[in-house]
């Protein structure tokens, strides 16, 4: 497992967005929601920040590679009379892309580009924290502990497109879980969410 950390940290030092249409180094941030079948919460927000290099195959053919960190988080509270009770979700991940683009340049300074293929996806962290005001109590509740049923591991398909002026770069896109990250044989859990980010090419 610590081999596992070590190969994804080495490639997050690359970092994702791998959306590029110009061979190079890329430096992006972003939004990405998650959504998580048969999971609590099923729902949350997530924002990236990493790099990416693109390698050029051919004038208009690249391959992306490189890594992100992620940060998703969900909030909530419930309040009765004066009592509250409030339930704070945060997981952290890092996402290994590998991603084939092409490009259709539009003079010099643009070009649109479409990207497909594979996010290796692995969490760090998972946690649920609950707090309550009355008795000023906190218990966390660690999503992947000895007696989870949850894997930390999980792989992506990914489509978007980029468009890209001079050194600027906007891309959006999808990426859909192709794993079942709950371990149980009686219930299915995956992942999916859209993103969307600004790069800028070095």
């Amino acid at each position: 497992m610590k081999r596992a950390i070590s190969l994804i940290a080495i490639a997050a030092f690359l970092l994702l967005a791998g959306k590029t249409q110009a061979q190079g180094l890329g430096i992006n941030i972003g939004f990405a929601p998650q959504s998580t079948t048969n999971f609590t919460p099923q729902e949350m927000n997530g924002f990236f920040a990493g790099v990416n290099y693109n390698h050029a195959l051919s004038n208009n053919i690249g391959l992306s590679f490189g890594g992100q960190v992620r940060y998703n988080m969900k909030k909530s509270t419930t309040t009765v009379l004066s009592a509250s009770e409030t339930t704070t979700y945060t997981q952290i991940l890092v996402d290994v892309p590998v991603l084939f683009n092409f490009a259709i340049p539009f003079g010099n300074d643009v070009r649109l580009a479409i990207f497909a293929g594979p996010v290796l996806s692995y969490a760090l962290k998972g946690n649920t924290n609950i707090s309550e005001n009355l008795l000023n109590t906190s218990t966390d509740f660690n999503w992947y502990g000895e007696k989870s049923n949850y894997n930390q591991f999980d792989l992506l398909g990914a489509v978007g497109v980029s468009l890209r002026y001079q050194t600027f770069r906007l891309f959006g896109g999808y990426r859909m879980g192709l794993l079942d990250i709950n371990k149980s044989d009686k219930v299915k859990s995956t992942t999916s969410g859209i993103f969307v980010g600004l790069g800028f090419v070095l």
